[in-house]
């Protein structure tokens, strides 16, 4: 993300106030926060307790959308296949256009929180306890990666980026590989329960672990070189998006690892 060059030459005040409007207005990823950021706002710039407020705030709301979707009888499977592909629109839209994050965020966490609900509702039923158990693992994986991060242990470079870039396209052609393939019948050992989904379950919570860190990258970055304050919006919703990836996934796995001591 090229904002070093910006931040460094609008924080000069011999600068004047329209050239650094030609400059916010000539980098790639700052014109797309721009339109739907006031010129007022720029002077505020992101910080980690915004982008930590803002990421608590929509994990909450998940947890309540979850929990009001569970209480009113409204987990079932077409609530979680109308909310999925209405929360995949969003998303694609707030990673298109971020300066759309600051309201879509929390539409997005309402939506997934009510597709959340029948998944766990789902699986509480046959497995007591393993929405709470899956609920648990996540956040203790996010906040174990945060503090391998913020002690310097792992470095996200450009290296690291395209091993996850690659091992997330892989993991895309294998769902839609399972997805093609079960229209004719045909079933991959994939969250089977056997050896094989488990072990495909543990690379996938290892490969969103791995996601987790850039998303710890991108919120450092947007603070280290000062990006407006709206893209902590844009964080935050980046954190949720992993971190309900990861729940789905270790829910998985919980499911599969139970089901094979039964």
């Amino acid at each position: 993300m090229p904002v070093t060059h910006y931040n460094k030459i609008c924080s000069n005040p011999s600068i004047s106030e329209r050239k650094q409007e030609m400059i916010f207005l000539n980098n790639p990823m700052l014109s797309r926060l721009e339109n739907g950021i006031s010129r007022s706002a720029l002077s505020e710039t992101a910080s980690y307790g915004g982008v930590a407020g803002k990421s608590i705030g929509l994990v909450v709301l998940v947890a309540l959308s979850a929990i009001t979707t569970w209480h009113f009888g409204y987990a079932t499977p077409v609530t979680t296949g109308v909310t999925a592909i209405m929360a995949f629109i969003v998303a694609c839209i707030v990673s298109f256009r971020p300066q759309t994050a600051g309201f879509l965020a929390p539409l997005y966490a309402i939506l997934e929180g009510m597709c959340l609900a029948c998944l766990s509702f789902m699986l509480e039923r046959m497995i007591p306890g393993i929405a709470v158990s899956a609920v648990m693992a996540t956040f203790g994986v996010a906040i174990a990666a945060g503090i391998v991060y913020s002690r310097g242990i792992v470095t996200v470079n450009a290296k690291f980026m395209r091993i996850t870039m690659i091992a997330l396209l892989g993991i895309l052609i294998l769902y839609a590989a399972q997805i093609v393939l079960g229209l004719f019948g045909v079933m991959l050992p994939i969250h089977n329960g056997g050896a094989i989904g488990i072990g495909i379950s543990l690379i996938v919570i290892g490969v969103a672990t791995l996601s987790l860190f850039i998303d710890y990258e991108m919120i450092s970055e947007a603070v280290r070189e000062g990006m407006p304050k709206e893209y902590e919006w844009y964080c935050a919703f980046s954190l949720l998006v992993t971190l309900v990836w990861l729940y789905v996934e270790i829910l998985s796995l919980l499911r599969q690892i139970q089901g094979s001591d039964d």
